[in-house]
């Protein structure tokens, strides 16, 4: 082993910087001297940071190139765009332009400047200037193959997810009103479905959330098609940096890090995701199973911030989850020593890294295989819920910061136990979109289908279509399910789905009346039981969706407290089994398959148990990973 690592150490700079994406990636985020950065290769690290200029901050002040071989990424290259109100400055509050804001309109809530976003997102002098940067930076840099290029740290329209009346600037207004033509046939359209009287185009304005907050109508279209036009803004301004990165450099990859819950912020992922080639996502909401099922060709990476057996298990999860890789956050300068040398951090994370890379080198050869369920996601339906939770309590939505925006609410509640429920009981659903159902998600053959446990290949279609928190459904979205149920689909959601249109108007009558689960299985936390999993599992049956395995525990009831995942391979079918939280799974589990099947141990070797009942012991924080073919 020794001699293997000082061979790394030894091999020319550009060999190692040939580490791609084709493997598990550790990087360190922060500025190391060159014995640490030695030290870092030795523990195998693939990668480190550096500043937008190419460079790092020696112990002298002076900015340097890297010498050490070590590949890199390129940080924050337009941070100044993408995240003005969360940007760190020396000797200064990171998010100091957003606090100055707030106090503002708190002294003066009058005054219209506070809501002009500086620098605006559809400005086009900022984005000429963005673009000309991010060519010349990735020009001078393509040499040198980075990692990728980071288009801003913890961005956001203002401080992260916080909620905000951005952009009011004039380009953005002529944005929206543009934007607002792709979405009403006509002007009276517009004002039919807002309530309003406008003469021209060029007098639409939006409404902002105090007045919104006021209404008791019911009709918030003139608020929440402002702030969906905001996502769209947010998700056009990277794209316009993604493809700079990419004129410049057809094999560089345009970044985001520090990504958010989704929600405020420009967090709709199915506008953003598709935006970037990677993304350091804070998993919160399901971020990353969004992320990936919005743009499946996503490097999606994590940032490791401790250690102990949670951040293992976090880490686990990340591959199981699609992740590539991790940035190690040292702040304590503890992952190793100045001469070097190793810390426990480093020791623990150079033994996670050889336990899961080649868990993911598998997992890239690999497909998810979903079963024919489908989970709708839409970001009206957080709007309005946001909305509607303000007006019944705390009004005082610009005192809410970024951290607030963290705490939990229904609509990510809803999905969040949804996607939990399904992966205990072995179901793998595809997450879809309003855009999705558009193109034709809940048609027959529309999802692509994988080999079963018993090796027969599904038709692809959906069978069953779960609306979690879905109180905002556009009439396209009630068309494309009503027709999905006449067909013969199965519709569960806990709530009544629609009773808002999708620009955030109630409706007088709900139009997908009656399609709420039955209290059994309404999810109504985080905690489960094996009668609410069993009750899933036999609704699902019965909308022919019947999960593909049998989860039970040592009592032989359905066992709780794992998530399950599937892939297909070209060996077979993998099922990866881990504890939903750490040691948060009873440790004997039974998998009761439809037939005899081949279940090879993928991670401890050892021939295949043949049988349709295999008992396994979890352990509680790694997974286990069989592959099923069919026996002989």
């Amino acid at each position: 082993m020794i001699r293997l690592l000082m061979l790394a150490l030894l091999l020319p700079a550009a060999a190692r910087a040939e580490a791609s994406w084709d493997r598990f990636q550790v990087l360190m985020w922060h500025d190391r001297s060159p014995a640490q950065l030695q030290g870092l290769a030795a523990l195998g690290f693939t990668g480190v940071r550096l500043g937008a200029t190419g460079g790092v901050v020696d112990a002298e002040g002076r900015t340097v190139r890297l010498k050490v071989g070590l590949p890199y990424y390129l940080e924050n290259v337009a941070t100044d765009f993408y995240a003005p109100y969360h940007r760190f400055v020396p000797g200064k509050a990171i998010n100091r332009l957003f606090v100055d804001a707030r106090e503002r309109r708190r002294a003066d809530p009058g005054d219209p400047s506070v809501f002009v976003r500086q620098p605006g997102l559809s400005d086009p002098a900022w984005l000429e200037r963005i673009r000309v940067r991010l060519s010349q930076v990735v020009r001078d840099e393509a040499p040198h193959r980075p990692l990728f290029y980071n288009l801003g740290d913890e961005t956001g329209i203002a401080d992260l997810a916080a909620a905000w009346d951005f952009d009011q600037s004039p380009a953005s207004i002529d944005g929206f009103r543009t934007w607002l033509r792709t979405q009403y046939a006509d002007l009276g359209a517009l004002n039919r479905q807002w309530g309003a009287g406008y003469a021209a185009w060029g007098d639409v304005l939006p409404e902002l959330t105090d007045a919104a907050l006021r209404r008791t109508d019911g009709n918030f279209s003139a608020w929440s098609d402002f702030k969906a036009w905001m996502d769209v803004a947010f998700s056009r301004a990277v794209q316009s940096g993604a493809d700079a990165v990419h004129a410049a450099d057809p094999a560089a990859l345009a970044a985001l890090e520090g990504a958010q819950a989704p929600g405020w912020g420009g967090y709709d992922y199915s506008l953003l995701a598709p935006a970037v080639d990677l993304l350091e996502i804070y998993d919160v909401g399901n971020a990353l199973d969004l992320a990936t099922a919005f743009n499946p060709a996503l490097l999606p990476v994590r940032t490791s911030f401790g250690s102990g057996p949670r951040e293992m298990h976090a880490a686990w999860r990340h591959v199981l989850h699609g992740g590539r890789g991790v940035v190690v956050w040292d702040e304590a300068n503890d992952v190793v020593g100045p001469d070097g040398q190793a810390g426990p951090r480093g020791l623990e994370i150079a033994a996670m890294a050889r336990a899961v890379t080649p868990v993911a080198a598998l997992l890239r050869q690999s497909q998810p295989d979903p079963d024919p369920v489908a989970v709708f996601y839409n970001q009206e339906s957080f709007r309005l819920g946001w909305l509607l939770d303000r007006q019944a309590g705390d009004r005082d939505w610009a005192a809410r910061d970024a951290e607030r925006e963290y705490d939990d609410n229904a609509w990510r509640a809803s999905r969040r136990v949804m996607l939990q429920r399904l992966a205990e009981i072995g179901v793998q659903p595809r997450i879809v979109s309003s855009a999705s159902l558009a193109a034709g998600a809940l048609a027959a053959g529309a999802l692509a289908g994988g080999a079963s446990a018993g090796g027969a290949l599904r038709d692809g279609s959906v069978r069953v279509l779960m609306l979690p928190r879905a109180i905002a459904l556009s009439d396209a979205d009630v068309a494309a399910i009503a027709a999905f149920r006449a067909a013969g689909g199965t519709v569960l959601a806990d709530t009544e789905p629609g009773a808002f249109d999708g620009h955030g108007r109630r409706r007088e009558a709900l139009p997908l009346a009656g399609l709420t689960l039955p209290q059994a299985v309404r999810p109504d936390g985080d905690d489960s039981s094996p009668a609410m999993l069993a009750a899933l599992a036999g609704l699902l049956r019965e909308g022919g969706a019947a999960p593909r395995v049998r989860l039970l525990g040592p009592d032989r009831l359905p066992a709780t407290g794992i998530e399950a995942r599937w892939f297909r391979h070209p060996r077979g079918l993998i099922l990866a089994l881990q504890a939903g939280r750490p040691w948060g799974a009873a440790p004997g589990v039974m998998l009761r398959l439809p037939s005899r099947m081949a279940a090879t141990d993928l991670r401890q070797g050892g021939p295949p148990v043949v049988s349709d009942r295999i008992e396994l012991v979890l352990d509680g924080i790694e997974p286990t990973l069989l592959l099923l073919t069919p026996a002989p």
